[in-house]
């Protein structure tokens, strides 16, 4: 996969991404098999033959195929490149056509410099606050960087030209931001991943416990960024209840070792 670094753009990282065809054959292969079920006048159902789809629905294909290609693509172009996305990949002019070279550029904002604490000192209080608010508010203590004014107007959505940078809600979302960057780095650090499987899942849950269909469900959630903002919320729960899990050891450990 060859990858070309682009000029920066106002705090953004640009590559351009050019995978071989081989790279990328499988995800073709598994964006079709949908296709190939379609009822086409004059052939029997599941017999279309796989030229005369690819022929007759080629854009939907192409546009589809582009579009998982280039995101998953787009975040091995970033770990090759040693770079890490505070936020979503922007995937755009993408050129795509069957048996030829694929080529997209990805656009990001890299991740801030910041320097993770000792995680083994962060510790919780039995009988305190909720764990999670207790490891959230002492990391917020610990690491201390500056946060882009786009990505806190970007957490308040609609919100962020309303709110001054000295109003309460600012100074929340930068806080979730903050939070958030520090666990994704800490995620990072300890090899804590959150998979489709994992984000499935959630949504199955989500749709039982309000009573929604499954499908309808996942498809508003790939709608406006939400798939990712939910995998983001299911990384944060994850390293926290890892840094719960590892405060508790060392505590048991602690009280053991003076025991003795």
């Amino acid at each position: 996969m060859k990858i070309t670094p682009l000029n920066d753009e106002n705090g953004y990282r640009c590559l351009t991404v050019e995978p071989n065809w081989s790279a990328i054959a499988a995800d073709y292969d598994d964006v079709i098999a949908p296709y190939l079920r379609v009822q086409i006048p004059g052939f029997r159902s599941g017999k279309v033959p796989r030229s005369v789809i690819e022929q007759r629905l080629q854009r939907l294909i192409l546009d589809d195929f582009s579009n998982r290609a280039a995101q998953r693509l787009g975040r091995e172009a970033l770990r090759e490149s040693g770079a890490e996305a505070m936020g979503p990949i922007e995937i755009g002019d993408i050129e795509c056509a069957k048996g030829k070279p694929f080529r997209f550029t990805a656009r990001f904002r890299p991740m801030p410099e910041l320097e993770l604490p000792d995680l083994g000192s962060i510790t919780v209080r039995d009988g305190g606050p909720d764990p999670r608010d207790q490891i959230s508010h002492r990391l917020l203590e610990l690491v201390s960087f500056d946060v882009p004014a786009e990505a806190v107007q970007a957490e308040l959505g609609d919100d962020g030209s309303a709110a001054g940078s000295s109003s309460p809600g600012w100074k929340e979302a930068q806080d979730r931001v903050r939070l958030m960057l520090i666990l994704k780095k800490i995620a990072r650090q300890e090899g804590i991943e959150v998979d489709e499987a994992d984000v499935e899942r959630r949504i199955e849950e989500k749709a039982v416990e309000f009573g929604a269909n499954p499908e309808a469900l996942k498809a508003e959630f790939k709608k406006g960024g939400g798939r990712q903002r939910l995998k983001d919320m299911l990384l944060a729960e994850y390293t926290l209840d890892f840094l719960i899990e590892k405060s508790v050891s060392l505590s048991v450990f602690t009280s053991h070792s003076k025991g003795d």
